[in-house]
């Protein structure tokens, strides 16, 4: 009787361990995988891809016409205050600026040591000098030098065209011009239009002028732009951009910006190898608006996407695989 009894329980005892361990045993192989994932990182895996790169200068402008009529003085002058803004229609005869006859007379004087000239005496020359300068043809105003500065004789103060087909006139900075040919051409976007136009480069003007760009000012010179295919929507004073190509199409192999780093010793991405991460040293050239050339990986190669985090020679999990898509 006890014999049984005894039995029993110990068969009871074998059954509990058995079950615990089977317990155990299902709890670790669930609890595993997290453990291990949350040791090994997750990364996205991507592929270089060819990028289409055609080299180009970026400039801003306004729309004008084609035929357009410069307003000049022969004696240097110093604008006080314009009557209108670039992109005005203005009729001919219409006062578009206020001359400083006072601060033009002083800036001679200045510059002659209080003799302004041989035959003129400041009398003379405050005669000579117009109080208010007029538009000489009836149209819209496409250019306006700075005020308060002085216009050599001869300079454009003002331009105004009224005639011919619309074009864009850019400012390309001095730094660019060498870039620039007649024939060249161009990708638009314009402010009163939805989508792109074809351009190209009609003129280029042989002398310069200072024009802030943003918040510097700058050296540039004015490009005048075809368009092609105008909408009717299009008008004079309209505003718009001009990526005036300058070299031939070619293919780069890119990378997102974030798939490179940086140390003291050189720029790196991280290729996946055999399950592994392994840095690469590359040297990365054109800048684009998402993406980096880069040289030293090839497009068949997997990559980190984003290296933060990521350290070389580590086990990685695959979170995702950008395929290339042809």
């Amino acid at each position: 009787m006890n014999y049984r009894k005894t039995y029993k329980k110990r068969k009871a005892f074998h059954i509990t361990i058995i079950a615990i361990s089977v317990i155990a045993g299902l709890y670790f192989n669930m609890m595993l995988p997290g453990v291990i994932r949350d040791n090994v990182p997750c990364v996205d895996v991507i592929f270089p891809e060819r990028t289409e790169y055609i080299p180009s200068v970026t400039c801003s402008g306004t729309v004008g016409y084609s035929q357009v009529r410069s307003i000049k003085e022969e004696i240097p002058l110093i604008i006080k205050e314009y009557l209108v803004n670039v992109g005005d229609r203005v009729d001919q005869g219409q006062t578009i600026a206020v001359v400083d006859k006072q601060a033009v007379c002083d800036k001679l004087s200045n510059i002659y040591s209080g003799s302004v000239s041989d035959v003129l005496t400041a009398a003379e020359l405050s005669d000579r000098i117009p109080e208010e300068i007029p538009a000489l043809v009836s149209g819209t105003v496409c250019y306006l030098a700075k005020s308060g500065e002085l216009i050599d004789a001869g300079a454009d103060i003002a331009r105004v065209g009224g005639k011919g087909a619309l074009v864009l006139n850019v400012a390309v900075p001095e730094r660019n011009l060498s870039k620039i040919r007649k024939g060249q051409t161009a990708l638009l976007t314009l402010s009163s239009v939805d989508g792109k136009f074809a351009g190209q480069v009609k003129s280029i003007g042989k002398s310069t002028r200072k024009q802030y760009l943003g918040a510097v000012e700058e050296t540039v010179a004015d490009v005048m732009i075809s368009i092609e295919s105008p909408s009717d929507k299009l008008k004079s004073g309209d505003s718009g951009y001009a990526e005036i190509q300058t070299g031939l199409k070619r293919d780069i192999v890119t990378l997102p910006y974030s798939a490179v780093m940086q140390d003291e010793k050189s720029e790196y991405i991280y290729v996946i190898e055999n399950g592994k991460t392994t840095r690469r040293d590359v040297i990365t050239g054109l800048e684009l608006a998402k993406r980096t050339q880069v040289f030293g990986v090839s497009v068949e190669e997997e990559v980190v996407k984003s290296t933060q985090g990521v350290a070389a020679n580590s086990i990685i999990i695959r979170n995702k695989t950008e395929y290339k898509t042809e």
